[in-house]
């Protein structure tokens, strides 16, 4: 048997889409994809007991009502109907510890669910000079690096003290909620990887390893390795049960 990974899509004004490179990830890594819309808070409790992880993938930005704050100029365009889906989703995988990777915007959404903040816009909210954390090459190229905390899962996975990342993104982490920790930052102090302490498997990362498989990156294969071996874990778990 393969676990069943669901997957959120994004929502604009006629379709719901979903980056191909998310579906190749989970059938490449042994799982079968499960595409999740928008719109369906009311069968999640339904889903979560039919799926064996979630990824939570990327897309715009989240609204800040969410996280108690006024929107700044800069704030992109948000989807209320899709923050208020996802959140749920999340909520009751936490409950039923379940596997969770979180990809750039679903990184952000993890944060938030668990109580935590956001930056709206990194370039005018943080005084000091930060890097080009919206790049300009392609999705599957890496252009800058992150140093990994030691004694994280993230650790584990990397097997290095400094990686290279893409990055697509101008919303970023600030308050980290209990049980996250911090495991991964980039050199201008931006949050760039954070795992759950109480749970099997919970990660969040800003970049986007489903777009570095494209090139064979090593690290990503192994991120996503070990997420899916934790959600083989889990199915076995509740099977046996």
């Amino acid at each position: 048997m393969k676990p069943i990974i669901g997957i959120t899509s994004n929502l604009d004004s006629t379709a719901h889409t979903l980056q191909n490179t998310y579906i190749q990830a989970v059938i490449t890594g042994g799982g079968i994809p499960f595409v999740i819309p928008t719109g369906v808070e009311s069968d999640v409790q339904q889903i979560t007991a039919l799926i064996d992880g979630l990824i939570v993938s990327g897309g715009g930005d989240m609204n800040p009502v969410l996280f108690n704050e006024e929107p700044v100029p800069q704030l992109g365009n948000v989807t209320p109907e899709r923050d208020s889906n996802e959140l749920k989703l999340v909520t009751h995988m936490l409950e039923a510890d379940k596997p969770i990777l979180g990809i750039c915007r679903g990184h952000q959404v993890l944060n938030v669910a668990l109580g935590g903040t956001l930056y709206q816009d990194i370039n005018s909210q943080i005084a000091s000079p930060v890097l080009q954390h919206d790049q300009k090459a392609k999705r599957e190229h890496p252009s800058h690096a992150i140093h990994i905390e030691k004694g994280t899962i993230l650790e584990s996975i990397t097997t290095s003290e400094k990686i290279m990342v893409n990055s697509f993104h101008h919303q970023a982490l600030k308050e980290i909620p209990s049980p996250l920790i911090v495991s991964g930052k980039s050199s201008d102090g931006i949050v760039e990887a954070v795992e759950s302490t109480d749970h099997h498997f919970v990660v969040g990362v800003q970049w986007h390893p489903e777009a570095l498989l494209q090139n064979e990156d090593q690290v990503s294969m192994r991120l996503f390795e070990a997420y899916m071996k934790a959600c083989v874990e889990r199915m076995v778990a509740v099977e046996s049960y």
